[in-house]
């Protein structure tokens, strides 16, 4: 089980800017100089001297205990993105954490999970997903749908497609909702493919995104017969 949620010191080591929508972005713990997590859970960071906070799921898995990276999408341009977008290398922040309960409920590797996300609500499910395989290996069958509106948008392609390589128990279904005609996969968003794709019943599903996509994501999977209390939900806005 994680800890209890305290106010930590981190500093900026490293930022990735994957595209003109999402940035990651690494810190390490200063004081204290270790945080235990759960994957799935998240992080308030204090973005301005005034008081104003911001919560951001951790993309990076727990066995990393002495920092933690943050998958941003920085289109928006609110207080929060600025704030971290603004940072310097070396530059401290404040952070409370861990916080949040969207964390994997079954420990029995026999129950497959499906992980279901928009935009940046892929971050708490890359972590969950990247967490069982470290635990678990090729043991626990799991699906992953991560829903775009444009293919320039996607991350992390060669990891994902080695991922897939390297574990047959993993999925992954990219979908585009406004792709170009040049784009090779799915030209949809993540509830089409839910409603075309086999849906197992005996499945774990955690969804992550808006309000408006998780209603529908919760009311097309349900009408296909998966039980509400095998779906999980983290809203990011």
């Amino acid at each position: 089980m994680a800890a209890a949620a305290q106010v930590f010191t981190a500093e900026l080591a490293e930022k990735h800017v994957h595209n003109q929508k999402f940035s990651q972005f690494q810190f390490e713990l200063v004081e204290p100089l270790e945080m235990e997590f759960q994957a799935g859970q998240y992080v308030s960071l204090a973005v301005s001297k005034a008081g104003y906070r911001r919560s951001y799921s951790i993309v990076s898995t727990p066995n990393n205990n002495h920092g933690f990276e943050l998958f941003v999408d920085v289109s928006p341009s609110g207080q929060g993105t600025q704030f971290l977008s603004n940072l310097r290398f070396g530059e401290q922040v404040k952070v409370l954490g861990p916080l949040g309960t969207f964390v994997i409920q079954s420990q029995a590797v026999t129950t497959p999970v499906v992980f279901v996300a928009t935009g940046a609500g892929v971050a708490p499910l890359r972590s969950m997903l990247y967490d069982q395989l470290e635990k678990f290996g090729t043991q626990r069958t799991m699906t992953l749908y991560w829903g775009l509106r444009h293919e320039e948008e996607m991350c992390w392609q060669e990891d994902l497609k080695d991922l897939v390589s390297s574990f047959p128990n993993v999925t992954f279904h990219p979908a585009i909702s406004q792709a170009s005609a040049l784009w090779p996969l799915c030209h949809a968003r993540v509830t089409d493919c839910l409603n075309v794709h086999e849906l197992d019943i005996t499945a774990e599903y955690y969804v992550c995104g808006s309000s408006q996509m998780i209603m529908d994501v919760m009311k097309t999977i349900i009408a296909r017969g998966v039980p509400e209390a095998q779906i999980f939900r983290e809203k990011f806005y």
